[in-house]
């Protein structure tokens, strides 16, 4: 059952295939409230989406597009999936719909034939950094980093009064945040903070995240290691928690380690920042877009466990200077990173792509 009627003249279509929420999706739907200010748009596919918004079925797509703009508009239909992809090669081939198809790309690894196959197949494709594009083998049309809601991460500067709301021990923090898994480097979290949470008894080491069962083995391992130390005290494991509980967290916490192996963009860097919690971040995803090395925070190589402790211990040895980085780091996201601007990007790409009428995209 459509939650809406389908707006009349939609020229923007937003395939929404996922079984499982994701990164892909979170960064849909915090886009779609301004993206509808500037472009009308329609939804394909419910999952994860609530309030009033122009979700649609197939049939009513098929409804939609089966006639081509009159005002020389092609639609644009935006895919972040391989299934939408497919998908919109079968709308475009199959049914003949007038359509321009375009991909963003995430990935920071080899991509597989079949993503190849179909992005080959794409009239542009939308990547989120230089780095993230060095990974596909044709060159992206446009680069458009992700972006937060500012105001949903609000910067908190009195971190001890936060902290002190938080109920837990000791009076300053440093989180980790994300799922509970090697990818994500909260092995080498652990593994830092054993070394260098003895010399600052004021720190606490916080790990927020869901666990999958094929991951329980790992986390017990890394359990087993803190208990090792003497430490079980020093380290609090919240696990999920809900979304609106994110905002208090991160403004809570004096430093957040962003510090994955391999990352697609990586919005927890960003939400940190926001909320004046300077990062430790390692060079993968778009954090080396983002921080500004020794301003905003420090970036690691990945998989060092000594860098991550070397920088924590720089941070939390001066405190006046973590303070100035907090303060940088929040004014970093409000010039450059916010979802607004990630939205007009997009909505400015959409344009170009459907007035590019087959030649280059970037030659206009």
């Amino acid at each position: 059952m459509e939650k809406t009627e389908a707006q009349p003249t939609p020229r923007l279509i937003l395939p929404n295939l996922g079984r499982r929420f994701s990164g892909v999706t979170s960064t849909m739907l915090q886009t779609l409230p301004y993206q509808m200010e500037m472009i009308p748009l329609v939804i394909w596919g419910d999952a994860f989406v609530k309030g009033d918004l122009p979700v649609v079925r197939f049939r009513e797509l098929l409804r939609i597009t089966k006639k081509p703009l009159d005002d020389g508009f092609t639609r644009v239909y935006h895919a972040r999936r391989n299934i939408e992809m497919l998908w919109g090669l079968v709308l475009k081939k199959l049914y003949r719909r007038d359509l321009r198809l375009v991909f963003t790309s995430t990935a920071q690894r080899k991509h597989s034939r079949y993503t190849r196959f179909l992005y080959h197949r794409m009239d542009a494709i939308i990547t989120t950094s230089e780095r993230a594009g060095s990974f596909l083998d044709r060159t992206a049309d446009f680069v458009i980093p992700h972006g937060i809601d500012v105001d949903s991460y609000p910067f908190i500067k009195d971190k001890s009064m936060a902290w002190r709301e938080l109920g837990l021990p000791g009076s300053r923090g440093i989180g980790i945040f994300g799922r509970i898994r090697p990818q994500k480097g909260v092995d080498l979290f652990v593994e830092a903070m054993i070394d260098a949470l003895p010399r600052f008894p004021e720190y606490t080491a916080v790990i927020v995240g869901k666990t999958t069962p094929k991951h329980e083995p790992f986390v017990q391992g890394l359990k087993d290691q803190i208990r090792k130390a003497g430490l079980a005290d020093r380290f609090v494991w919240l696990g999920e928690v809900d979304f609106k509980e994110l905002p208090a967290l991160y403004g809570a916490m004096s430093m957040v380690a962003s510090v994955s192996r391999v990352e697609g963009f990586g919005l927890t860097c960003l939400e940190a920042m926001s909320s004046g919690a300077p990062v430790i971040a390692s060079r993968t995803g778009g954090f080396e877009l983002v921080v500004r090395d020794g301003k905003d925070g420090f970036l690691v190589d990945c998989g060092s466990a000594t860098d991550i402790r070397e920088r924590f211990v720089q941070m939390a040895d001066d405190p006046l200077k973590l303070q100035r980085m907090a303060e940088s780091a929040r004014e970093r996201i409000e010039s450059a990173f916010t979802i607004q601007r990630e939205a007009e990007d997009l909505v400015n790409a959409y344009y170009r792509i459907s007035n590019s009428h087959g030649s280059s995209i970037n030659s206009e």
